[in-house]
């Protein structure tokens, strides 16, 4: 995936992206072909190659850049709460209900996993103290659980306030909910 800053081609990235995103709104994942997005987006397949190489990178560049997850944004404090993180993701998964509901659609949610346990292993203030080893088994653990309840929630019809699925994610990050 392009990660250069080209104006250019940034702006065919943009264009891709956003082509895609309609599209899907439109047409399932499964059938929607290079060519479509290329057309929707008035780019080139070179082009499109060359920024994205496939579908499945327009979506994790969705999940990891335009609608991405990014706990502890500042990082003012020295880590990451449990109670910032579930107010956080709660604000997200209400905020991105419609990006979320696409991937769910068609059955692509998955790949929020992998945006999830990037993001939380890049993110300094997640489990600071932890060596590197530990820290990617935290992060797995962590995106695993966040994506279920994100799928969970759209799955099921978006049927809980904020407030009951803060109290949801706090309760199963924080143990509680278990037993």
């Amino acid at each position: 995936m392009y990660k250069g800053t080209n104006k250019t081609a940034l702006a065919s990235k943009k264009h891709i992206a956003d082509a895609f995103l309609k599209l899907l709104h439109e047409t399932p994942y499964s059938d929607i072909s290079i060519s479509a997005i290329c057309k929707a987006a008035g780019v080139s397949r070179q082009t499109f190659y060359s920024i994205f190489e496939s579908k499945e990178n327009i979506i994790l560049f969705e999940l990891c850049f335009k609608n991405s997850f990014q706990p502890g944004a500042e990082c003012k404090k020295p880590h990451l709460s449990l109670e910032d993180l579930s107010h956080e993701y709660t604000h997200y998964i209400i905020e991105k209900q419609e990006v979320l509901t696409l991937l769910v659609q068609n059955d692509i949610i998955y790949m929020m996993h992998k945006s999830l346990s990037e993001t939380f292993f890049n993110c300094v203030c997640f489990q600071p103290n932890l060596p590197e080893e530990q820290r990617m088994y935290a992060a797995e653990f962590v995106a695993c659980g966040l994506f279920g309840i994100a799928k969970v929630y759209i799955t099921e019809g978006k049927k809980l306030s904020q407030d009951e699925l803060y109290e949801i994610i706090h309760s199963l990050l924080g143990g509680t909910a278990l037993g």
